[in-house]
């Protein structure tokens, strides 16, 4: 019987090291001093596109993070992310019901849709370890993108994240866009992060998709919208830790322009 912890250690960062590999696929691969990996990955599809016009998307990102160092599998939390996309993608917000993040807070998926339904922007899913004890978990979360309160007349995008093996998290990701205009790049989204377990648990991926369509003022809109000049899209993120550690991942996708 005494054997039994340290077998139950030994699976349960098996189990998280698995997790991390399965999910580090998302983009090139960046390390840190700290020990941590990062990537990202941007789609924005269709990938047939007019070279002059703005053409409704979808917006498909993925992050992975993951660790070389840490015994358990845990990497370092992110704390704070830095997406940056191609300036050949815009938002479009005018006419999209907001929802106040107050009312995510502590909710399961289906209390969150109850109350900002009409709010809803994409969806998508994350994993996340979290440690009980010496036992590590991986917990699957159910990711629920929503329109939220301008800031400063800035668009807000809030993501809404929930498990409930072997413990209920709800975590709330408020996200600020803004226009960055230079260096190729366009939108801008300023995402702060909320600890997991007090920090002791981490996000190890995240995959959201943002695909609204609506109609504003008698005419069809798409929530994100781009257009293809040059058969190549990038992307960036730069991803700030806990432990104060800042890596920054780099993504492209190919596109095809139509007169």
């Amino acid at each position: 019987m005494r054997k039994r912890p340290t077998l139950i250690v030994g699976l349960a960062a098996l189990v998280a090291a698995s997790v991390c590999a399965s999910v580090a696929l998302a983009g090139t691969v960046v390390s840190g001093k700290d020990g941590n990996t990062q990537s990202v990955e941007s789609v924005l599809a269709p990938k047939k596109l007019s070279k002059t016009e703005f053409t409704p998307v979808s917006l498909k990102v993925t992050t992975a993070t993951s660790t070389t160092t840490a015994a358990n599998g845990v990497p370092s939390p992110a704390v704070h992310v830095l997406i940056d996309f191609d300036k050949n993608a815009k938002l479009f917000t005018k006419g999209v019901p907001t929802c106040d993040s107050s009312k995510l807070q502590n909710t399961s998926t289906e209390l969150a849709e109850a109350a900002c339904g009409k709010a809803k922007i994409g969806s998508g899913k994350a994993t996340a370890l979290l440690p009980v004890g010496p036992v590590v978990y991986p917990v699957n979360q159910t990711v629920t993108a929503f329109n939220g309160v301008p800031q400063g007349g800035k668009p807000v995008i809030l993501l809404h994240t929930y498990g409930t093996t072997p413990l209920q998290t709800t975590l709330v990701l408020n996200g600020t866009v803004s226009n960055l205009n230079k260096e190729g790049y366009g939108p801008r989204l300023d995402l702060e992060v909320p600890l997991l377990a007090g920090g002791t648990g981490a996000l190890t991926n995240f995959q959201v998709t943002i695909n609204k369509k609506f109609t504003y003022k008698g005419k069809k809109q798409s929530y994100v919208s781009a257009k293809c000049t040059s058969k190549k899209l990038k992307a960036r993120a730069a991803f700030t830790y806990k432990d104060g550690e800042t890596i920054t991942a780099y993504a492209t996708q190919s596109c095809t322009p139509k007169k």
